[in-house]
């Protein structure tokens, strides 16, 4: 093991789990006001992610197709905009490899990409703005994963076969026939 793999190792151990509390998303939560980073209250998701404590602001990420999509959030949810922001991301795989990536501003939110093959388990985000060093850590990126999958699924084939389930229309891949929406 390289030693830049041992000190990222550490680094994902160390970092600080009540920095932010992690929390269940629901459409319409209201806003709140903030007492302390890691207070445990529910969170607007703006674009579908997770959204985390980071000091008196939000941070949000969103994973898509080989990218984490990061967002700032005021204390009431809202996109901020990146003036002179910079940030990077501790990636740690399912497969227990660590990688550190530059997140790149891309319009209202940051981008990087994801190694090819990799399952994230774990990000822990760093961004330096407003004058302000924020960092928040992700867990179970994996299970959040595979549930936003299950859901996105929604044509389907009429004879119920397994492994029917698709995000668009098409013929099952048992049995041939077209697949119908979900209503």
């Amino acid at each position: 093991m390289k030693i830049s793999q041992v000190l990222a190792a550490a680094l994902m151990l160390a970092a600080p789990l009540n920095v932010a509390a992690q929390h269940s998303h629901k459409p319409g939560t209201a806003a709140h006001g903030h007492k302390a980073a890691g207070e445990t209250h529910a969170h607007k998701s703006p674009h579908g992610g997770t959204v985390r404590t980071a000091g008196k602001y939000h941070l949000e990420l969103v994973q898509q197709a080989g990218e984490v999509h990061v967002y700032l959030l005021d204390a009431n949810e809202k996109t901020m905009p990146l003036d002179r922001s910079t940030g990077t991301a501790m990636l740690l795989s399912t497969a227990g490899k660590t990688t550190s990536v530059k997140l790149t501003p891309t319009g209202d939110h940051f981008v990087a990409a994801v190694p090819a093959g990799t399952t994230l388990r774990t990000a822990i985000v760093s961004l330096k703005a407003n004058g302000s060093s924020l960092s928040a850590r992700f867990e179970k990126l994996d299970a959040a994963a595979k549930a936003s999958k299950a859901t996105a699924a929604a044509y389907t084939c009429p004879m119920n076969c397994e492994g029917s389930a698709s995000d668009k229309p098409g013929s099952c891949p048992k049995c041939g026939m077209a697949l119908v929406k979900k209503s």
